[in-house]
């Protein structure tokens, strides 16, 4: 199964390739600050990570491409839903009268009479 990555091609501009090339020529310069004194691997676990780091650069940068991906999307559902977390505001323009309600509608509703009949018990 090819994923979508490895379909498109992507290229890293390297600032300095001619410092890039000195330093990897040592392999020291690459896991020295892993080593003690004697050489001997000092730091198991940042040295571990820098390996399988190393080893699965492709995996990584997969895993990253596809979780920014998937972030877009969900930014972009949740935008287009309109949510929102503040409460309906409620017209103050209602009026009771004897359990009458009387409200003064504006706007495309305008040329419409909405009753509504509210029995109050005492």
């Amino acid at each position: 199964m090819i994923s979508r990555l490895e379909k498109k091609k992507f290229r890293y501009g390297v600032n300095n390739p001619t410092s890039l090339a000195d330093k990897q020529s040592e392999l020291s310069n690459i896991i020295g600050k892993f080593l003690n004194d004697k050489g001997e691997v000092s730091d198991h676990k940042g040295y571990h990570k820098a390996m399988y780091a190393a080893s699965n650069v492709d995996k990584i940068a997969s895993h990253f491409y596809e979780q920014g991906k998937a972030d877009a999307v969900k930014e972009v559902v949740n935008g287009s839903k309109n949510l929102s977390d503040e409460p309906r505001q409620t017209s103050g323009d209602s009026v009771y009268i004897n359990g009458l309600k009387v409200k003064a509608i504006s706007g495309v509703n305008s040329s419409k009479l909405k009753i509504k009949k509210t029995n109050f018990k005492n």
